[in-house]
């Protein structure tokens, strides 16, 4: 079976993905959060998904099921919320006016992730129309993804045995720059901390540099000690957990489509730290990093004004590879902070393993017979985001072996999260279809191996 849409299929699905799109969901503001949530949950209910609108410490969580008695449970996680939409300024279009221009459709969250929510959303009403197969579905849709999820783990851990399931589909996973699929077999772990130093009340007269100590540079001789100049982390046992890619995944590093030279001018940067393909690959995959996103003290307003700064503070996050613990390496951080006389304080924002999917399981035929056949495309599999998600709440506390990122409506020309973000409104079809078609493809393919790397 091969899906399709009419005319008039399209016009509708269009108009419920623009009706979407103009409702206002920014977590980091909270503006129109409640409202986005009661629409989704009644778009739900019009697909005839069982849903409930479920509170948290935060924003609340939009979850459906509908369970056909079948033998395979698929998970579909989504999120309704979206980036703030500053710099206004650069935006073309109104940034929820969700204007047609080009063949493209205009509006925050238009790829990430309202775009793929909707998309998902009308592909399991497409498949139930044809009355394909017998699978059963539960979908998670949370409004804080795009602040770091902070209340979706204890929703996980309150609600494992209802959630639970076969397998489990990320949200992200659009179209790379050549138009083939993307499946996203992982994403790297995340440490995110801040790190605070104060040497007394208040700055100080800067005649007093030579008597007292300054916290801008205590902060900075501190960071010197994390991260050496040529990028290399220098927290004793850092790497002592990094596991070398297997062979599936070093081929799929070896294919990986992607130009140095084009990447420096589509990030805007001056150069590289990696020169040829392969190690610009090697390194987004399975290469951990220390980065500093922030760091501020003391003085920084027009002109001058000469003062001791009387506290400094660093945001620091720690992107981390199969097999290295956010906690473990968390502990690393502390004694190696503790040797080197650092007497600030240590704030942990955020934290998230690491995951990496095997990539001949049951969930990834479905997904790439499915894209050759809507895309006519093979599709690109990648080991891991360079990025993270919550995808490990799903693999490490549901216990769910079979986690992808896949069937994203977005592509290279998105402009996620920036001014001007914006979708095709041929891929957003497309994107329809494949979530048709994968649902029946998975309902069908013969079970796997599906262990996560160990």
């Amino acid at each position: 079976m091969e899906f399709s849409l009419t005319k008039e299929e399209e016009q509708d699905a269009l108009e419920s993905y623009i009706q979407f799109l103009k409702q206002p969901s920014i977590s980091a503001t909270g503006e129109g959060i409640m409202e986005t949530a009661d629409l989704l949950n009644s778009l739900f209910q019009q697909a005839g998904i069982k849903t409930a609108v479920r509170k948290t410490d935060g924003h609340p969580i939009v979850t459906g099921e509908y369970n056909t008695g079948a033998a395979r449970t698929i998970l579909v996680y989504n999120h309704y919320d979206v980036q703030p939409v500053d710099p206004l300024n650069e935006w073309r279009h109104g940034p929820f006016s969700a204007d047609i221009a080009n063949g493209r459709v205009y509006a925050r969250g238009a790829a990430d992730n309202k775009g793929t929510l909707i998309a998902r959303l009308l592909g399991f009403k497409k498949f139930l129309e044809e009355k394909a197969a017998g699978l059963n579905f539960k979908f998670l849709v949370e409004g804080e993804e795009e602040i770091g999820s902070p209340h979706l783990e204890r929703f996980i851990r309150d609600n494992a045995t209802t959630l639970h399931a076969d397998a489990v589909i990320m949200e992200g996973g659009g179209l790379d720059a050549k138009g083939r699929p993307q499946i996203i077999l992982g994403v790297k772990g995340l440490l995110y901390l801040q790190l605070d130093i104060s040497i007394g009340e208040r700055d100080l007269h800067s005649s007093n540099a030579v008597i007292t100590e300054n916290a801008a540079w205590k902060l900075l001789n501190v960071l010197s000690t994390i991260k050496g100049s040529d990028g290399h982390v220098l927290v004793p046992g850092f790497y002592d957990d990094v596991k070398p890619l297997r062979e599936e995944y070093l081929s799929m590093v070896d294919t990986y489509d992607i130009d140095p030279s084009d990447l420096e001018r589509s990030l805007g940067v001056t150069r590289l730290t990696k020169k040829t393909r392969k190690e610009v690959a090697l390194a987004l995959f399975n290469e951990p990093s220390c980065n500093i996103d922030g760091l501020a003290s003391g003085y920084s307003g027009t002109g001058a004004k000469t003062i001791v700064p009387a506290k400094a503070f660093a945001k620091l996050d720690f992107r981390l590879v199969p097999d290295q613990d956010p906690q473990k390496i968390l502990q690393l951080l502390r004694n190696h902070l503790a040797k080197v006389g650092f007497e600030g304080e240590i704030k942990v924002l955020s934290s998230e393993f690491p995951v990496r999917s095997p990539s001949n399981t049951a969930l990834v035929t479905a997904l790439k017979n499915s894209a050759a056949k809507i895309y006519g495309k093979q599709s690109c599999l990648i080991p891991n985001s360079p990025g993270t998600q919550p995808m490990s709440l799903f693999t490490h506390v549901l216990g769910i072996g079979e986690a992808v990122s896949a069937i994203g409506a977005g592509g290279p020309l998105s402009a996620v999260h920036a001014p001007n973000e914006n979708v095709e409104i041929d891929l957003f079809y497309k994107a329809i279809l494949h979530s048709a078609q994968f649902f029946y493809e998975y309902a069908l393919a013969n079970p796997g191996p599906s262990p996560l790397e160990k």
